[in-house]
């Protein structure tokens, strides 16, 4: 009821916004992009040739972000659009001011066409900023019907001009965004996976040990967590086996996960929980013999720096996400429980549970499995 309540407040901040003067009709494009970190970069790759098609007809290019990375689209992608506009997202959704003077802000601009790359699309967030364009032209995709609460259903008839539909099942995502680049342009995209420069990185930070793991015990989701326990002694292994030191990481949002670490943990390591920005994050990661994580952003992070990756996932949309694909990033390593395991191994189609988030507690995952990849892989 209450979910239903707030639904109402946000229809009518809308339409509110959509009332009063606009700016003259113009060839101004909106590309959007409001959902998290991992998922921004299994999709950056794709937005200069969105940009160049766009600039080669005339437009304007607009780019509306989440705000929480916009440190990484500043470091990588700054020039490819003519305007941005940064969305934070807790502000948006409790905020009924602040969602009104950014849906007011998009209605003003009088795109002509906007672009929503997003397969989990939300009728709260990205969804109704697409509604607030008012653009002639608004491109998407079939909306994941996971992401669509029963009461919502049929909420974006008539919302979209064009919509993108690919049936295969399951699709990793970074596949899916390059095909939804294909069809919008009608131009063959060449990128293969999320690679990024070393060059481009920021220095390192100073005090770095010159052999270290890279350990990420928080998630900013309370379902995504695996025990401190779990993470030392997977660490412990790591230091005793192979001498590397721990280099904690977080953002400040980590930091109960990252002080219960440090405070548990009894061999060396550096702290850097809450003292880096993302691109001085990435750095950290590509210098690293691996990462240890749970199923984060992190994972994506590291993936595109070519760091190992031991990651601890629970079979939630099973190849969507993860585990990378080897022609994208062969050291990719994803550990599921037990049970979850088995049943991908005996299976000869993926069941279809695991195409969406499913129930299954990560502390199934038990250190060792961890550590048996980490013995045959690292």
């Amino acid at each position: 009821m209450l979910n239903r309540l707030k639904g109402i407040l946000y229809d009518g901040a809308l339409l509110l916004a959509k009332t009063g003067s606009r700016d003259l009709p113009a060839r101004r494009l909106l590309i959007i992009r409001t959902d998290e970190i991992g998922d921004y970069m299994l999709w950056r790759k794709f937005l200069p040739q969105l940009a160049a098609y766009y600039r080669a007809q005339g437009y304007e290019i607009h780019f509306l972000g989440n705000s929480s990375w916009k440190s990484i689209y500043d470091l990588l992608d700054h020039s490819l659009a003519d305007q941005t506009i940064w969305m934070n997202k807790t502000a948006f959704k409790k905020s009924l001011n602040y969602r009104y003077q950014l849906l007011k802000q998009v209605y003003r601009y009088s795109y002509e066409t906007v672009i929503n790359p997003i397969f989990s699309r939300d009728k709260r967030n990205d969804d109704a900023i697409v509604c607030a364009t008012h653009a002639r032209y608004r491109i998407g995709m079939k909306a994941n019907p996971e992401a669509v609460k029963p009461y919502e259903q049929g909420y974006d008839k008539g919302l979209y001009t064009t919509l993108f539909d690919h049936p295969e099942k399951p699709l990793f995502e970074f596949y899916r965004n390059r095909l939804f680049t294909a069809f919008i342009t009608g131009q063959p995209v060449s990128e293969e996976n999320t690679r990024i420069q070393r060059g481009l990185l920021p220095a390192l930070p100073e005090g770095l040990p010159e052999q270290y793991f890279v350990v990420f015990p928080g998630s900013r989701s309370s379902a995504r967590i695996w025990a401190i326990e779990h993470f030392i002694t997977v660490s412990n292994y790591l230091f005793e086996k192979y001498g590397l030191t721990a280099v904690l990481c977080g953002g400040p949002g980590d930091q109960p996960y990252t002080n219960a670490f440090e405070m548990a943990y009894r061999h060396p390591l550096v702290n850097l929980g809450g003292k880096t920005s993302l691109p001085q994050l990435l750095a950290v990661l590509s210098a690293a013999q691996c990462l240890i994580s749970v199923d984060t952003g992190s994972v994506h992070l590291a993936a595109a720096v070519g760091c190992t990756v031991f990651g601890v996932f629970n079979g939630s949309q099973y190849k969507r996400f993860a585990p990378y694909p080897p022609a994208m990033h062969s050291r990719f390593f994803a550990a599921y429980p037990e049970a979850v395991e088995q049943e991908l191994k005996a299976a000869t189609v993926i069941p279809s549970k695991y195409e969406f988030t499913v129930n299954i507690p990560y502390n199934r995952v038990q250190p060792q499995q961890l550590i048996q990849l980490i013995q045959t892989h690292l």
